[in-house]
């Protein structure tokens, strides 16, 4: 492990693994469409002032449909999504370099296949709805492994800068989908 003590090192990998044993267990889109508690909203203005982006309001989203809308809208923000892309980036190189670049894309590997089963968990909110939309259902398994694989690269960081990946995994652990920053607004399903 380069650059970190081998306590250190375990101590860090040790969090992972109970991280990655959590995500086959959290209700993955069961909240999906419930009205917003102020928990969850607070998390995603958490998740906003942690990308350094100016505050916006926060918004639910009602249904499978609608979250598909908005998923699709072309004003989506760039800032938001330049944000995310540069703290993940920059958690990637502090993970490496604290413990090796193949010693980091193992453990997210491990994250990754754990997190393949969140395509079938939307799937199966979607049913519950009474949508049938594969593609949808791809999507939305796809955004919430995305944020396992950010939180991975946040704990591994081990800094502060991995708050607003930790914000937004909070959303998705609560049973919700944060669909980003849309026409200057955070939307929650």
């Amino acid at each position: 492990m380069s650059g970190t003590p081998r306590g250190e090192a375990d101590e860090a990998f040790a969090q992972l693994a109970a991280f990655i044993s959590e995500i086959p267990m959290l209700p993955w889109f069961a909240a999906a469409g419930a009205t917003l508690t102020p928990s969850a909203i607070a998390d995603a203005e958490s998740y906003v002032a942690a990308l350094g982006l100016a505050p916006c309001p926060v918004a639910p989203v009602a249904g499978w449909r609608a979250a598909a809308d908005i998923a699709q809208r072309p004003d989506w923000s760039r800032d938001w999504w330049h944000a995310e892309s540069a703290h993940e980036k920059a958690l990637h190189r502090r993970g490496a370099a604290r413990f090796g670049l193949a010693p980091l894309l193992a453990a997210l590997t491990d994250v990754t296949e754990t997190a393949a089963v969140l395509r079938d968990r939307a799937a199966d909110g979607l049913g519950r709805a009474g949508v049938d939309d594969e593609a949808l259902a791809k999507v939305a398994g796809g955004a919430a492994a995305q944020a396992c694989h950010q939180q991975a690269l946040a704990l591994l960081a081990g800094s502060d800068a991995g708050r607003a990946f930790g914000a937004k995994y909070a959303l998705f652990a609560a049973g919700h989908w944060p669909l980003g920053i849309v026409g200057g607004t955070c939307f929650v399903f």
